[in-house]
């Protein structure tokens, strides 16, 4: 079940978390790649949940959607069908053109169930198999309407007579109406047939008036009569009695339909539920394709591991961050410069977290890790209220307050400048309180400050973790890359002095130092040079790790490469054996019969000294000693040649039939020795060796499903290795289920082009045509 507010999930985030983490303009950007309205409004209305289990099968199946897109899956086509029901429910019945997007819909949705179905991801097959098979319903709409949303002339035999009936009709009275005006060419206006209220009319002056015309309408100048002659008038009541029953043969067709339609209702609406479902998956699979986004570790210890994650509003802006927390340092103290990132990053990891409790990819490395919250509470950003008449303190404490009466050890806790906004002493005093409120419950947190207290806390408290925010100052600017164990500096003299400010007014502000606090700020420069060296110096091992393991993987891809054309070759050689050896039994035969019939000995010595040419030209027998090797089906053995493990399939006299990664080759006795049973999984990829003669046509009359199943499955095989591209398959008529059931493999066979039954002439419903890729 895709998460909503319907699961009662709704409070992991609050209110005001939820307007600090900006998670619905995420939402808004996921629900832009959806297929339709039905995933986007889905994707809209997800919330966060605290259920890992629930989660990790949620994610179960966006990878699996994610591999369906990249095999070029989309589900467009598809639609909401509710308000169509709803309209049909209100009106009884639906316009044509209603049934044309019906129609459109219902066979997307078919289209999905098939795809899907018949795709090697069991979650979203499980899920594709809820679709009901709509396909009797599609037929009586396309019976009934074409393409342009009109009904066909021919969707009844009543519409069909009366369709004709009528078309006679126009056709005589036209030919009348012509033959009128060639007869009183004085009285016309104009030499043309047209309608009038539903009734062929011809355009005559003003003064034409007498018995023998109706008039039905007269022109706005008043100097044209569109008049009807008696001797149509007959014929013309007889159209519009028809066109009145034509009328009620199309509404009771249209209500037919709608009637079907609303027999459906409950497994359609189930169904538009679950395409709303598999359109969500798709559209977070293809955001998370897009922005480079994983499926992060889920965990429910209060560890939280960002690793190069990135904010996912800021695109192409945004530079990866990397941090982890949590476990034996539950609390994260965030320091730096105004505009180092801090607020971003306490938003970072609380938006990620929401996201991943929404079943939505995080746009970070592979290795990261995010603990599952029941709670998320937040206070970043500025909240002053007018009306409420609360100061920007008064605000953030009242906020505070509330989430310090809700933690516990199960609360993720983000907290931006805490202390700030009154006096600076009491601001830490407060926020040093706090924090250890914070650490008594045992919530997870992230909290960014500027005071100096709060810093030597987060240093010398066992269960605090001390970052900041690097700043160049060389360029002075932030780089938003976080150090951990190192508290950040506010650099505010280094900046003031790369801006201009007088020296001696620099030299005056140092002087209202401590020493202390001017040792402590050497010590933290010292510890961002050391760290600066150590970070180069990692970074550099990483790309020496990264060449190696693309040297190790360009080996393992060439020796495979070259295992494989060895086993190629030593089928082709193999098969020239096969073929000299035939060829010399051949000839061997006719010299036999040839020195049967000679008479003299020059001749026959002839003929000796020819087979003994043939003896010396075919290879050597294998070396004599180890004795002949027992095979049986299922046997695991190495061939010689290679080295190549597989396994027995089929024993044949002197043919030996060996399976190998999942393909199958022909092999002598001789070629094949003993091997361990556990070595076989590891053997390489084969090329197939050749294969014997195959027929073009398979019999499976008689036999089960399932036995005519495998049947096909090995002559499919064999047709696709002797490089065949079409055969038969007679199954005969019956009752047409081993039809269907064969019918039903080959759709979904991955090497099979198409298939068709055979023409009449030629089997017919008994025989199906197969071509292959």
């Amino acid at each position: 079940m895709t998460p909503s507010a319907a699961d009662g999930t709704a409070d992991v985030l609050s209110p005001r978390t939820m307007r600090d983490l900006e998670l619905g303009k995420v939402l808004d950007g996921v629900a832009s790649f959806a297929a339709c309205s039905l995933g986007a409004e889905a994707v809209r209305v997800l919330v966060p949940r605290a259920d890992r289990d629930a989660l990790e099968r949620e994610f179960a199946l966006v990878a699996e959607m994610g591999k369906a897109v990249e095999g070029g899956f989309s589900p467009g086509g598809i639609g909401d069908l509710s308000p169509l029901l709803d309209e049909a429910r209100e009106h009884g019945i639906l316009a044509p053109d209603r049934f044309v997007a019906v129609a459109g819909i219902l066979a997307a949705g078919g289209e999905v169930r098939q795809t899907l179905s018949c795709a090697p991801l069991p979650g979203l097959a499980a899920l594709a198999e809820r679709l009901s098979d709509q396909i009797d319903l599609l037929r009586a709409i396309w019976r009934a309407l074409d393409e342009r949303g009109e009904i066909r002339e021919d969707a009844t035999p009543k519409l069909r007579d009366l369709t004709q009936e009528r078309r006679g009709l126009a056709d005589r009275i036209t030919a009348a109406l012509r033959r009128f005006l060639d007869r009183h060419r004085e009285l016309v206006q104009e030499p043309v047939v047209t309608q009038r209220g539903g009734r062929f009319v011809v355009p005559l002056k003003a003064g034409a008036r007498g018995d023998s015309i109706v008039v039905h309408e007269t022109s706005a100048s008043g100097q044209t009569l569109f008049a009807e002659p008696a001797p149509v008038v007959e014929l013309n009541n007889r159209l519009r009695e028809v066109d009145d029953e034509i009328g009620r043969e199309k509404r009771r067709i249209l209500a037919e339909l709608t009637a079907r339609l609303l027999a459906e209702e409950r497994r359609l609406r189930r169904d538009v539920a679950t395409l709303a479902r598999l359109d969500s998956l798709y559209a977070r699979a293809r955001w998370g394709q897009a922005a480079r986004a994983i499926i992060p570790t889920l965990v429910e210890d209060g560890r939280i591991e960002l690793v190069d994650a990135r904010h996912p509003l800021l695109g192409e802006r945004a530079v990866p961050v990397s941090i982890a927390f949590g476990g034996a340092k539950r609390v994260a103290v965030i320091t730096g410069p105004n505009t180092g990132g801090k607020t971003v990053l306490l938003k970072t990891i609380g938006l990620l977290t929401a996201m991943a409790q929404c079943g939505i990819p995080v746009p970070a490395s592979a290795r990261t890790m995010l603990s599952v919250f029941p709670k998320v509470r937040s206070d970043i950003g500025e909240e002053q209220s007018i009306e409420q008449s609360l100061s920007t303190f008064s605000s953030h404490m009242t906020n505070i307050v509330s989430i310090l009466g809700e933690a516990d050890e199960r609360t993720l806790v983000l907290l931006d400048e805490l202390g700030a906004g009154t006096d600076p002493q009491e601001g830490a005093a407060l926020g040093l309180a706090i924090l250890e409120r914070i650490l008594e419950v045992g919530s997870t947190a992230a909290v960014a400050t500027h005071l100096t207290p709060l810093k030597h806390f987060s240093v010398s408290h066992p269960g605090v973790l001390s970052c900041s925010m690097e700043f160049d100052l060389e360029t002075l600017a932030p780089t938003y890359r976080v150090l951990e164990g190192v508290p950040g500096r506010s650099c505010a003299l280094e900046i003031a002095r790369r801006l201009g400010l007088p020296e001696d007014l620099i030299a005056r502000a140092r002087g209202s130092f401590t020493s202390g606090e001017i040792r402590a700020e050497e010590i933290i420069a010292e510890l961002e040079r050391e760290r600066g060296a150590a970070r180069r110096l990692r970074a550099n091992l990483e790309l020496e790790r990264e060449a190696v393991r693309k040297m190790r993987a360009d080996y393992e891809r060439r020796l495979l490469a070259l295992k494989e054309k060895k086993v190629e070759a030593l089928g082709q050689e193999l098969a020239r054996l096969e073929r000299e050896i035939r060829a010399a039994r051949n000839e061997l035969a006719s010299l036999i019969a040839q020195a049967r019939a000679a008479e003299g000995s020059e001749e026959r010595r002839a003929i000796l000294k020819r087979v003994e040419g043939i003896a010396a030209e075919l290879p050597a027998p294998p070396a004599a000693g180890a004795p002949p090797l027992e095979l049986a089906e299922g046997m695991t053995v190495r061939v010689r040649p290679s080295g190549t493990l597989g396994k027995v399939r089929h024993v044949d006299g002197d043919r030996v039939e060996v399976e190998v990664r999942g393909r199958r080759v022909e092999l002598p006795p001789e070629a094949l020795e003993p091997a361990a049973e556990e070595a076989a999984s590891r053997a390489p990829v084969l090329a197939l060796g050749p294969v014997g003669q195959v027929s073009l046509e398979l019999s499976v009359r008689g036999l089960t499903v399932a036995e005519a199943r495998r049947e096909v499955e090995a002559w499919l095989d064999r047709l696709l290795r002797a490089g065949i591209g079409t055969g038969r398959i007679v199954h005969g008529k019956g009752t047409g289920a081993l039809r269907e059931a064969l019918h039903a493999y080959l759709r979904c066979a991955p090497y099979v082009k198409r298939f068709h039954l055979a023409p009449p002439t030629a089997g017919g419903d008994g025989v199906t045509i197969v071509e292959l890729e």
